[in-house]
């Protein structure tokens, strides 16, 4: 990741201040929630999608950045609500919000940094970037309960008696999973490399190219995923050479660029990844 970031190193270094200072949260114990959340984060691949979308077509601006912390505030809240509706201790090999602080301080801090996100993009300018990015957090809240619908029916027999919780038939259970998937991460990834390209006022053509992009990239990185986590292991075993062409394809359209080879190179390392 160090190579393909390099980049936007400068820039992720950046983000990293921009983002250490929004976390900062005006009273405790919430402050100390958020200095945890901030020490137990991953790649910042979200984050790397959002200054790579934007670095495709213009500068990396402080519009920029507020877009990139935004995804990823969003992205930190749904992990934190996913521990306590999912009843896990661990996340990145620490104990989870939920272990550490108890459920209701996680889901108040999920909550607090929904809300904290969306006050951070609600600047004059912003419009664009905030409604790209609510309609994806919908669309990730409904993939999380299609996810629990499908589990509900085909393991719980109790399904017959909530009727509620059945999804509508789809042409077969590889669909269910590409729906779901595709809501649940898919989305966010293709908004990361939207609100980049909107943060630098690329055209709606552009816009449209980096989100082909971002949306297969998605897929992808959710099937490597399930693949190394042992789920859904037949389907994702077997869309995953599509989606890694369908993946590359979308590059081609984008000039030669050392920012154009680092997404590239991005596709290749999530589709070969080890963990």
């Amino acid at each position: 990741m160090n190579d393909i970031i390099r980049p936007v190193a400068a820039e992720l270094a950046q983000f990293e201040a921009y983002f250490a200072q929004t976390m900062k949260a005006d009273t405790e114990p919430m402050d100390s929630i958020m200095k945890y959340v901030q020490v137990s984060q991953g790649k910042r691949l979200r984050p790397v999608l959002v200054l790579l979308g934007a670095k495709l077509f213009g500068e990396i601006n402080e519009q920029t950045l507020r877009a990139a912390t935004f995804v990823e505030m969003v992205h930190s809240a749904t992990l934190i609500h996913d521990d306590v509706v999912d009843n896990a201790d661990q996340r990145r090999d620490k104990a989870s919000v939920k272990a550490q602080f108890g459920n209701l301080s996680a889901v108040l801090a999920g909550d607090y940094l929904l809300a904290k996100a969306i006050l951070l993009i609600s600047q004059p300018g912003d419009y664009a970037i905030l409604q790209e990015m609510l309609h994806t957090a919908a669309a990730m809240s409904e993939g999380e309960l299609m996810q629990g619908a499908v589990g509900l029916s085909y393991h719980d027999s109790r399904n017959d008696a909530n009727p509620h919780m059945r999804l509508p038939q789809c042409d077969s259970p590889t669909d269910n999973y590409l729906e779901i998937i595709t809501r649940k991460t898919a989305m966010l990834m293709r908004s990361c490399c939207v609100a980049g390209a909107l943060s630098v006022n690329a055209t709606p053509e552009q816009v449209q190219h980096i989100a082909d992009f971002g949306l297969n990239f998605g897929i992808l990185f959710q099937l490597r995923d399930d693949l190394l986590d042992g789920e859904n292991t037949e389907q994702a075993k077997a869309l995953l050479p599509s989606y890694y062409e369908k993946t590359l394809k979308a590059l081609e359209g984008f000039a030669p660029s050392e920012i154009t080879k680092a997404l590239k190179d991005l596709t290749v390392f999530c589709a070969e990844r080890k963990e």
